[in-house]
C-alpha cells in the first residue's frame, strides 16, 4: 500500500462519532482531530500507537453552521496532514444522527400583535433545521413558522420563529401554548396567559384595531411631512424665481421701454413652477391595502429590500408570511406580482389565509414577470397572514451560480389585499 494513502480509513458514522480502522500503523503526535471548515468539532486521544485493523471512535461534539453538503476532515492539526479521507455529511438529517436529537433554548419569548415570537439558539448543531409545532391550551397542534438558521460567532446556529394564535385561543382559563421539536416530547418553552376576567375575550380583536390604528396615524404622519416638504420646496424655488426676475430686470429697463413692474410680474409668472398635484394615499379603509417591497407587513421568511432598473422587489426564502393592515375586513382575493424567478421557469406557491387553504391563479404578464390571485374557497373571508409556501428553490452558492447564500424562490415586486364590500349600516 502506498505512503500516500491516509493510514485511517472511516468505516461509519453514527451516535458514537466517527469509526475509523487504521489500514496500517500509525503513530500520531497528539490528538486525532475532526475539522468542519476549519473549526475543530471532535477529538480523541489514543492510549499508544495504533495498530492495523485496530477500530478508534471519535465523538463528534458540535458542527457549526455551514452550507451543505460539508465535508469532515480528520488530520492532527488543520493544516494537516491528512489522517483520512474526509467524511461528507450531506442532509441535516446525517447531522441530528452524529450529534442526537436537538433542543435548541428558546429565548426573547413574546406576544406582538397576535403573534408568539421568539428566537431559538442551539449552540451544538449548527445544521440544524428547525421543525417547530405548538400545543394550544392542551389540544390544539398547529405549526411555527421558523426563518432558515444562521450561524453563530462561537459555533451552533440561531432562528427566528412566529405563531399565529387566534381570537379563540384566548378563552375563560386563559392562555397556555407548549412549544415542541418535531418528533420529540420534550417541551421547549412554555407561554401562558392567566384566567381573563369578564370581556376580556376581545383583547385579540382589540389588539388588531389598535395596530390598524397606529399603521394609520403613520401613513397620516408621513402624508404630513411629504406635503410639508413639497412646500418648502416650493417656496424656496419661488425665492429663487425672484432673484432670477429682480436681477434680470435691470437689463430689462436698460433694454426696452416695459414698465419695470410689469417687467417684475411677467418675470416671476415665467420663472415660477407649475404647483404639481400629488395624489393623497388611499385610507386603509379603502377597497383594497397595497404593501409595497419596503411594507413591514412582509413579515417572515423574506429577505430585505432590493432594488434594480425595473425597481424595487424582496426575495422570499421558501416560505413567506404577509400581514394584512386590516384583518378584521373579509379579504376577496390577495394579488402578489412576481419579478424574478429562481430554481423554476414558473412560479409554484401554494398559499393560504391562515392555515385555511387557498387557490392560486397564475397568469404571464412577461419573461419574468408574473401576476398571482389568491382567493379562498369558500367566498371572502377575514384573515391575519398569508402564508406563501414555495415548492421551487434553492441557494445560488449551493448550485454554483455565485457567492450568494441565501435561500431564495420568488422575487415580489408588490401585493395587495383586495377587500370584499361590507354592506351598509342600517339607519
Amino acid at each position: 500500500m502506498s505512503d500516500a494513502t491516509p493510514p485511517l480509513l472511516v468505516v461509519g458514522a453514527g451516535r458514537e462519532g466517527l469509526r475509523l480502522r487504521a489500514l496500517r500503523p500509525v503513530a500520531p503526535d497528539g490528538p486525532i482531530r475532526i475539522f468542519c471548515r476549519g473549526i475543530e468539532v471532535g477529538r480523541a486521544v489514543p492510549a499508544g500507537p495504533v495498530e492495523a485493523e485496530a477500530v478508534l471512535d471519535i465523538p463528534v461534539t458540535r458542527l457549526p453552521c455551514v452550507p451543505l453538503p460539508a465535508l469532515l476532515r480528520i488530520a492532527a492539526a488543520p493544516e494537516g496532514p491528512e489522517l483520512a479521507d474526509p467524511w461528507p455529511v450531506a442532509t441535516a438529517a446525517e447531522a441530528l444522527a452524529l450529534l442526537g436529537p436537538t433542543r435548541p433554548r428558546i429565548e426573547d419569548l413574546r406576544l406582538e400583535h397576535g403573534m408568539l415570537r421568539g428566537t431559538g439558539i442551539d449552540r451544538v448543531n449548527g445544521l440544524l433545521q428547525p421543525a417547530l409545532h405548538a400545543i394550544i391550551n392542551g389540544s390544539t397542534a398547529r405549526a411555527v413558522q421558523a426563518d432558515p438558521p444562521v450561524p453563530l460567532a462561537e459555533g451552533g446556529c440561531a432562528f427566528r420563529f412566529a405563531l399565529a394564535l387566534e381570537a379563540a385561543d384566548l378563552n375563560g382559563s386563559g392562555l397556555a401554548v407548549t412549544l415542541q421539536a418535531m418528533g420529540s416530547r420534550a417541551i421547549l418553552a412554555r407561554f401562558a396567559l392567566g384566567p381573563s376576567l369578564p370581556g376580556t375575550e376581545r383583547l385579540a380583536e382589540l389588539e388588531e384595531r389598535l395596530l390598524r390604528l397606529e399603521q394609520a396615524g403613520d401613513a397620516a404622519r408621513l402624508a404630513g411631512q411629504a406635503v410639508l416638504d413639497r412646500q418648502l420646496r416650493l417656496q424656496q424655488e419661488r425665492i429663487d424665481a425672484f432673484i432670477d426676475a429682480a436681477a434680470t430686470l435691470l437689463l430689462d429697463r436698460l433694454a426696452g421701454d416695459e414698465a419695470p413692474a410689469t417687467a417684475l410680474r411677467r418675470l416671476i409668472a415665467a420663472a415660477s413652477p407649475e404647483i404639481e398635484e400629488v395624489a393623497e394615499t388611499a385610507p386603509a379603509e379603502g377597497a383594497e391595502a397595497v404593501l409595497n417591497p419596503r411594507d413591514p407587513g412582509f413579515d417572515l421568511g423574506w429577505h430585505g429590500p432590493e432594488e434594480d432598473e425595473a425597481g424595487p422587489f424582496r426575495w422570499m426564502t421558501l416560505q413567506g408570511l404577509l400581514r394584512n393592515p386590516a384583518p378584521l375586513r373579509p379579504v376577496a382575493a390577495a394579488l402578489v406580482e412576481i419579478g424574478h424567478l429562481y430554481g423554476a421557469p414558473a412560479p409554484v406557491l401554494e398559499a393560504s389565509f391562515d392555515g385555511a387553504p387557498c387557490l392560486v391563479e397564475v397568469e404571464r404578464r412577461g419573461p419574468h414577470h408574473f401576476s398571482l390571485r389568491i382567493t379562498p374557497p369558500g367566498g371572502p373571508m377575514p384573515c391575519r397572514l398569508l402564508r406563501l409556501h414555495s415548492r421551487a428553490g434553492g441557494s445560488p452558492l449551493e448550485d454554483g451560480v455565485s457567492g450568494d447564500e441565501r435561500v431564495l424562490s420568488v422575487a415580489v415586486t408588490g401585493a395587495a389585499f383586495a377587500y370584499a364590500e361590507e354592506p351598509a349600516a342600517p339607519r
